[in-house]
């Protein structure tokens, strides 16, 4: 047979669509028939079951097909769909047993099926990229496509095998750790022609080398937990690297609300699925798939309201799902990209430069890439900082082991600076209301992560001595948010004193008044019992919530800057002037309009949501008004409402939550989008109030 005249590239990306689908398949068949022993498929510890007859065909099948395939053979080429429609045929009486995992791999290998008969892909035709050209280009030409969908097909087997828990572990794990490393092996040549280029990513291999052997020699789990990142860290660089992604950017950032939509549900969906694998109970049952998504969407939109209780209900697994969720969402996709960017050496189109602006809230040009840079240095070291401080307060005070104390540290290191609100105790932080110091870290890392990143960036630049005089935006976010704290203060003191704080010390009641009024217009967490709390101070709990955090920060809400642009135009309309001004800066007029459309719109989300739980649940109104405005303003208090929630309560909150995170900035890119009116019509005059 002759060869055939399909390009080397698209031959290897074939071949490891292949062995991707195949591994996958008999992963599934090998966890479908352990998880449910009745199943056509047969009992796993017997040779000749089903399912393992199966898995041995596609194995032996598989590997005589690579073979082909690379070969440049004919037959090779009529054999993919054929053994792609024998998977698919095996799983589709396999719904029956198990919807999730055979329903995901028919339609993987349909997928594949409608690729090889109708659109082979060729990469060997591309011949640009973003970055070098250099020997790392002329692999990934020759072999980035196949390596991409390794990498991808073995860290989807790792969270199979992670999330899955079954009975007879060993064959399943043997053959995803042998897949990984013949898929790091293959990688391995590009990767050291990447670290001979770029010398400072040896720092971060050998760190994960050694953190490697150190965690397989107590851990085997986390070492294998290790590996897999590993590969995700690869694959990163890969897909960074190629046109592909660059071409995906360009495309969105054309759009960037849409980016920030699709996104932001993509990694909520996503997560939810996770969250519904058997690993992340804690309890032998999985996670209801509406209750999974409403923790996926919470954590994901940095809100804290939860259905379940996050240390009961969830497993270690589920724990870092879920913070894996938070850090996603709290940075956010547009951030995450540019950060892979910079790291990379490489950059934007001016395009993505203008759109990343515009989501960072910068009104200078050009500084996009000073503010990343700036943020994936802050990020991490103020999480790290507030991850060791908790961990030596909950390892010295509590008596908690080092490992505990280091894994709740992080997590709610995290949780605070993202404004998360997600806490590994099931009363939140109530039991340390009289732990000063511990309030005094949450305090301060939800307050950082509120301000906003534009203003930490300015701060530092001024401690540096490199600016003279703040700008106008880090003036207006540090006096509307010093206002609020203290306001904020003084009024749940005065209304909670002998309320929700009796039987505390003076020292206690105020520490309590003050993390309370910095904590409830982002963050979440509470450190007294809402179920005391005053009506009076409900009602300045939904104001301070639905105002929210800053711009460019990880909070929500209308954002202090939306308040103060309003409340400027209020006395230059009793004035009679033409403009707000703020600060002697004068406010154009787009400003106003687009601070007073935000907060207009918000209000009429907040009001038909709260009729829809009134209409829908026997609940009080200050009940349904306050859950409302705290996943619109993506908070996560709850004064008891959360529980109360039925299946259409629950899509309720969701889709509020969603808005909450997305709507505002969608909003603003959607203002901020200059569109030339064709026509002009006469002028009229109306009475209004």
């Amino acid at each position: 047979m002759s060869a055939s005249p399909v390009p080397r590239p698209s031959r290897r990306l074939q071949a490891a669509r292949v062995a991707g689908a195949s591994l996958l398949s008999v992963l599934g068949v090998r966890i479908v028939a352990d998880l449910h022993r009745t199943s056509f498929l047969g009992p796993v510890d017997q040779l000749l079951s089903l399912g393992n007859l199966y898995a041995l065909a596609v194995g032996v099948t598989t590997l005589v097909v690579i073979a082909g395939l690379l070969g440049g053979r004919r037959w090779a080429f009529v054999l993919v769909p054929l053994l792609l429609s024998v998977n698919v045929g095996m799983f589709v009486p396999a719904l029956a047993s198990d919807v999730q995992i055979a329903g995901f791999l028919i339609v993987w290998n349909l997928a594949l099926i409608g690729d090889s008969l109708f659109a082979i892909s060729s990469t060997g035709a591309r011949a640009r990229r973003v970055g070098d050209r250099g020997a790392s280009f002329a692999w990934l030409q020759r072999y980035g496509a196949a390596a991409q969908h390794l990498l991808l097909v073995s860290l989807l087997a790792g969270l199979a095998l992670f999330g899955f828990e079954v009975e007879h572990e060993f064959i399943p794990d043997l053959i995803g750790v042998v897949f990984a490393l013949t898929t790091l092996a293959l990688v391995s040549p590009y990767v050291l022609e990447l670290l001979r280029q770029r010398r400072h990513y040896v720092v971060v291999l050998a760190a994960m080398l050694v953190l490697f052997v150190a965690t397989a020699i107590t851990s085997p789990g986390a070492a294998l937990g290790l590996l897999w990142a590993l590969q995700a860290v690869v694959l990163l660089v890969i897909v960074a690297r190629g046109p592909v992604f660059a071409d995906l950017l360009q495309s969105f950032y054309a759009r960037p609300a849409l980016l920030i939509l699709s996104t932001f549900g993509l990694i909520a969906f996503s997560g939810a699925l996770v969250l519904t694998f058997p690993a992340a109970s804690a309890t032998e049952r999985s996670i209801a798939f509406i209750d999974a998504l409403f923790t996926a969407m919470s954590a994901t939109c940095v809100t804290g309201l939860i259905v379940l209780d996050t240390p009961v209900a969830f497993s270690h697994f589920g724990q870092v799902v879920i913070l894996l969720l938070i850090q996603l969402g709290g940075l956010g996709i547009m951030v995450l990209s540019t950060f892979a960017a910079v790291l990379l050496g490489g950059r934007l189109a001016l395009r993505g430069e203008q759109a990343l602006e515009e989501v960072l809230d910068l009104a200078s040009p050009g500084s996009a890439y000073t503010l990343t840079r700036f943020i994936v240095v802050s990020t991490l070291l103020i999480e790290a900082v507030g991850a060791l401080a908790l961990a030596l307060l909950f390892h010295l005070g509590y008596g908690f082991e080092l490992g505990s104390a280091l894994w709740r540290g992080t997590f709610h290191a995290v949780s605070a600076f993202c404004n998360a609100g997600f806490a590994l105790w099931s009363d939140n932080l109530i039991q340390f209301q009289s732990d000063g110091p511990v309030q005094a870290v949450h305090g301060t890392l939800i307050t950082l992560g509120g301000l906003g990143f534009p203003v930490l960036l300015a701060l530092w630049l001024r401690a540096r001595g490199s600016e003279r005089r703040l700008p106008l935006q880090a003036r207006v976010v540090l006096w509307m948010s010093l206002s609020l704290v203290v306001g904020g203060t003084i009024l749940f003191a005065a209304a909670e004193w002998d309320a929700s704080l009796h039987g505390l010390s003076i020292a206690d009641k105020i520490i309590n008044s003050v993390f309370q009024s910095v904590t409830l217009r982002t963050a979440g967490f509470n450190s007294v019992d809402f179920s005391a709390l005053e009506r009076s101070t409900i009602l300045m709990m939904i104001v301070w919530m639905f105002i929210g955090a800053s711009p460019g920060s990880t909070g929500g809400g209308i954002k202090t800057t939306t308040l103060a642009v309003v409340l400027a135009a209020i006395p230059a309309l009793i004035r009679n002037q033409a403009r707000a001004q703020l600060f002697r800066r004068t406010i154009p007029h787009d400003i106003v309009y687009r601070a007073g459309t935000i907060m207009t719109l918000a209000t009429m989300v907040a009001v038909v949501i709260t009729f829809a739980l009134l209409a829908s649940h026997d609940m009080p109104f200050e009940r349904a008004l306050f859950e409302t405005v705290s996943a619109l303003a993506t908070v996560g208090l709850s004064i008891g409402a959360t529980a109360e929630l039925n299946a259409l309560g629950k899509w309720l909150i969701i889709v509020t939550m969603f808005i909450g995170r997305v709507g505002p900035i969608s909003l603003a890119l959607a203002l901020g989008t200059p569109r030339g009116a064709h026509v002009q019509f006469p002028e009229a005059k109306i009475m209004v109030g």
